[in-house]
């Protein structure tokens, strides 16, 4: 049975672009790779991606949560948004009944993992996951292959990269004797990016030092996502960049991103055949410098 990549874009920090990048990364996956099914998995209860996508709620069928809750087949939920694109939507404020009910169950953690061990239609899943580090966020870490860390570029968002990088860690830990899979650390990807502001520049040299002294859990800075009005221009179309302006600075970003990613990917793959060591983290100081941001 042939199993997707499971890439989650998570960071513990809202307003960074988790969900225009989770679509826009879904997008770029698919017109590089003609041919493969991808799939976007809404982790979040805000459910951005059913407005993105103009999906009606009763073509959901309950979403992610259903599946969570109700034990329903993810393939029992999930709406056709383009030929090559399925998605299933997060169920919405059903989500935080998935957070009460199984607080203290034992293994909730997998639950995600489980459900979806069996989904062989795709050879890409793309979860957007929420801002805020919970049950779900450790489902989605446990249920994926591996993680990208979008980040604005600005003071705070490093500091929510670094608490995101904290949260894996420990995810690492709790899991390390046991047969349970926790995802790896690809990148992280600076969004809304402009190079014209020193602010932006110094947030992305900040990262490439992360990662230069291996505080990234392996993870490499991938090339930035640029600010692009066509981004919100194409979502109010409900069009997709590679529909409504595939030349735009963003398009090419996200397909610079998707080819980076699966290069990446081969990269760990090749790694993995040469070696059974997992890159370690070299947790960072707690009184360790911010950054200096320019005006």
């Amino acid at each position: 049975m042939k199993k997707p990549i499971v890439i989650a874009l998570i960071c513990h920090k809202g307003g960074v672009g988790k969900t225009s990048s989770t679509v826009g990364l879904a997008d770029a996956l698919a017109v590089n790779n003609p041919g493969k099914k991808v799939l976007i998995v809404d982790a979040d209860e805000q459910s951005n991606v059913k407005t993105i996508f103009a999906i009606k709620m009763n073509e959901a069928e309950g979403g992610l949560a259903s599946v969570l809750l109700d034990n329903a087949s993810p393939s029992n939920v999930k709406v056709n948004v383009r030929p090559q694109i399925d998605v299933i939507l997060s169920g919405g404020r059903r989500m935080r009944e998935f957070e009460r009910t199984h607080a203290n169950t034992p293994n909730a953690e997998q639950m995600m993992r489980l459900r979806f061990e069996n989904l062989s239609d795709y050879d890409f899943v793309v979860i957007d996951s929420p801002p805020a580090l919970s049950l779900i966020s450790s489902n989605i870490v446990t249920y994926a292959d591996y993680l990208v860390l979008p980040s604005s570029p600005d003071l705070l968002s490093v500091v929510g990269v670094k608490n995101t990088i904290y949260f894996i860690e420990s995810m690492h830990e709790v899991f390390k004797n046991t047969k349970t899979p926790v995802a790896q650390i690809l990148g992280i990807l600076t969004t809304m990016y402009d190079s014209r502001r020193n602010v932006d520049m110094s947030i992305v040299d900040d990262y490439e030092r992360m990662a230069g002294a291996n505080l990234t859990g392996g993870g490499r800075v991938f090339t930035p996502i640029r600010t692009d009005i066509k981004v919100k221009t194409a979502q109010i179309k409900r069009k997709l960049l590679s529909e409504a302006f595939p030349t735009s600075k963003a398009a090419e970003d996200y397909r610079t991103l998707a080819n980076e990613i699966v290069e990446q990917i081969k990269t760990r793959d090749e790694a993995k055949n040469s070696t059974k060591d997992v890159m370690p983290f070299n947790r960072p100081a707690a009184n360790e410098r911010a950054p200096e941001l320019n005006a």
